[in-house]
């Protein structure tokens, strides 16, 4: 912080006490004029305070906060008293310029406007009608980016029919674990994804009686082509379905699972909506936008922010399957996209990529999401000239969400630093013990909440009857349960445990910090360090194993390691092919683990599990893990390969990045 903050000692305390003393002297000497000269003299004290100048600082931003927040809750507050669901809310864009471009495919070609997306999710809802499907039933949606994958599960709202999105780089127990817990009657897929869908089946991990139906136009003999039934169907909307609503559930939408696997968070019709028109709200999205969508519409970000643009602002939306480092501009320019979204990732990607003609000829005014760091934020913005970025933080099914507002570098949000402020904003950091991720607690076994300048974990008050402030949860209520905790600014009250660390400057803005618990996020995905553990403790030459993310050169978020304790005389290039099969088959390929240690000497905690901290500290450092044996994945081979001093040194200066 700038130091002539500081410049004047006073307390407010201070401040107040002088301030009687001058009021004292000042009536004694003019009983008319002293009034005004008092107040006059109060507020050039309180300004020339440390929190006098910080609080001036910042009371543009907490103005335009404070409108914002007035704007949504106004909006969805009206929305609650018509009690549409959001496909009708949908229906006044069609209504409003049903021949406007809405939506345009890059790999295809294909592009539809208000009207013809309407009626393809019309198609497909009169087509689940015919199967017999009817309100709270649910389809899996096991699909890429595309149009499709936007017009089903809008299409499948409209009778009521819940969407699972799974993510599609699941493999087998992860990939069963989505599909099962979401206990749907069908999942809709592609050709390219069958096959790991049906490796599932094979291995009796999915109950083949779930009907597979498939997206594209494609036939294997076996599994009904939907796109070449469609025109079977009424392009009509569907018949009202009675109870069907702005609180329905719309679709859920897998977390990354914290103790496990993936988790379906429960999103219904007003939260879809709300999380799409604030974030498009405060960067200022609007109708004559086209968005470019390169992140997964499985994920809230484009599924709900990006493609949910639609619904909340009549924008236009440019789908691209993946993400292209190297087409990105190129499209932008082709496609005189105005907005579009990122992680830290795609800004580091793009940054990485050689320059090209477009960069510079594009039209993009704004780009939102989170993870931009602040070391690169002014290069970034600097080579492509974007005029806004976007920074925001939230989780898909938490109530603890906040943005940036103003461009500050670095920040993804600020919370306002006025004293008791607390008492009216719904969300906190609390002081957690960075060592055992425990959380501090007082005398009175309460939370301790932190002031500016300090570090803590993210929590979103939980007020049952403020439908903005519930938690809604996750389909299993034993998950939703180890997201709260309890008795935290008062006894008997609850707040939504985000599981994020922020810092909170001193002058209320937010930074993310890093994940806490047993979770960390690597190339944009969450990773559940119990799902991977729980792949390589079966094998049989592991005799323990723990897994961990640890931070990488000048890359973004931390890379998964393990640290395995394996059998005496084992054939170590043996045990790496194996646990590389093992981990290739069953994991992501961002979940595989980066890095592989094999250790020797072995600390353990009291019940005699590896002391993950301490590894972590370590990370891949050669001299730090004293000699154990330290593997690192190569990519491109798809294989473990020893790490020597001079491969560190080419990780940590980011000359090596192929993993």
């Amino acid at each position: 912080m700038d130091s002539s903050f500081r410049e004047m000692p006073d307390s407010p305390k201070v401040a107040l006490l002088t301030f009687a003393v001058y009021a004292v002297i000042l009536y004694n000497v003019n009983s008319f004029f002293w009034k005004f000269v008092f107040v006059g003299y109060v507020v050039f004290r309180l300004l020339r305070t440390d929190f006098g100048r910080r609080a001036v600082a910042t009371i543009p931003r907490d103005i335009a906060g404070l409108r914002l927040l007035i704007s949504v809750k106004s909006t969805i507050n009206g929305l609650f008293k018509k009690d549409r669901p959001i496909h009708d809310i949908f229906l006044d864009q069609v209504r409003q310029h049903p021949n406007k471009v809405a939506v345009i495919e890059i790999e295809t070609g294909r592009q539809l406007n208000y009207r013809e997306l309407n009626e393809l999710a019309n198609q497909y809802a009169n087509l689940y009608v015919n199967e017999g499907y009817k309100m709270g039933d649910v389809v899996a949606l096991f699909m890429d980016n595309s149009i499709d994958f936007f017009a089903i599960w809008l299409g499948l709202s409209k009778i009521g029919v819940v969407s699972a999105f799974i993510n599609s780089n699941l493999k087998l127990e992860p990939l069963a674990h989505s599909i099962n817990v979401s206990k749907c009657k069908s999942c809709i897929t592609t050709a390219s994804l069958l096959p790991m869908y049906q490796a599932a089946v094979e291995k009796n991990l999915i109950s083949d009686n779930i009907n597979v139906f498939l997206a594209t136009n494609d036939i294997d003999g076996r599994h009904r082509s939907l796109e070449r039934d469609l025109h079977l169907f009424s392009k009509d909307e569907p018949a009202p379905v009675d109870g069907l609503n702005f609180k329905s559930v719309l679709c859920y939408i897998y977390t990354s699972g914290t103790t496990g696997n993936p988790k379906p968070a429960v999103i219904k019709h007003f939260r879809y909506y709300w999380i799409a028109m604030a974030a498009g709200r405060a960067f200022g999205i609007t109708k004559p936008d086209v968005v470019y969508i390169t992140m997964p519409m499985y994920h809230s970000a484009a599924g709900i922010m990006g493609i949910g643009s639609l619904i909340a602002f009549g924008s236009t939306a440019v789908i691209r399957k993946k993400f292209s480092a190297s087409n990105f501009w190129k499209d932008c320019v082709k496609y005189n996209v105005t907005a579009t979204q990122y992680i830290g990732e795609i800004c580091r990607y793009l940054l990485a990529a050689k320059t090209c003609p477009e960069e510079k000829q594009h039209k993009v005014r704004l780009m939102w999401g989170n993870g931009l760091r602040g070391q690169i934020w002014k290069e970034f913005v600097g080579r492509f000239g974007i005029k806004k970025i976007g920074e925001l933080y939230g989780s898909t099914e938490g109530n603890s969400n906040i943005v940036n507002l103003d461009n500050h570098v670095g920040s993804c949000g600020f919370m306002p630093i006025y004293p008791h402020i607390g008492a009216f904003y719904p969300v906190r950091l609390i002081k957690v013990d960075r060592a055992t991720g425990e959380l501090e607690r007082d005398v009175n076994g309460l939370c301790v909440p932190c002031v500016p300048g300090e570090t803590g974990e993210m929590v979103g008050v939980i007020k049952e009857k403020d439908a903005l402030l519930k938690f809604e949860g996750y389909v299993s209520d034993g998950d939703t349960q180890k997201k709260i905790y309890r008795d935290v600014f008062k006894h008997g009250d609850k707040v939504f445990a985000s599981g994020d660390i922020l810092h909170w400057d001193e002058l209320g803005y937010l930074y993310f910090v890093d994940r806490c618990g047993d979770t960390f996020r690597w190339k944009g995905e969450n990773v559940s360090t119990t799902e991977v553990e729980g792949i390589l403790q079966p094998v049989m030459d592991v005799e323990d194993a723990t897994v961990y993310g640890v931070t990488v050169g000048k890359m973004e978020g931390r890379a998964g390691m393990a640290g395995v304790v394996v059998k005496e005389g084992i054939n170590v290039e043996k045990f790496l092919s194996d646990i590389t099969s093992r981990l290739t088959e069953n994991l992501a390929s961002y979940a595989i683990p980066v890095f592989i240690r094999l250790c020797k000497e072995v600390d353990r905690t009291g019940t005699f599990k590896l002391k993950k901290t301490d590894l972590q500290k370590q990370g891949y450092d050669l001299v730090a893990c004293k000699g154990d044996p330290i593997y690192y994945w190569s990519g491109a081979e798809k294989t473990y390969k020893p790490l020597t001093e001079k491969m560190q040194q080419d990780i940590d200066a980011g000359v090596y990045d192929r993993f």
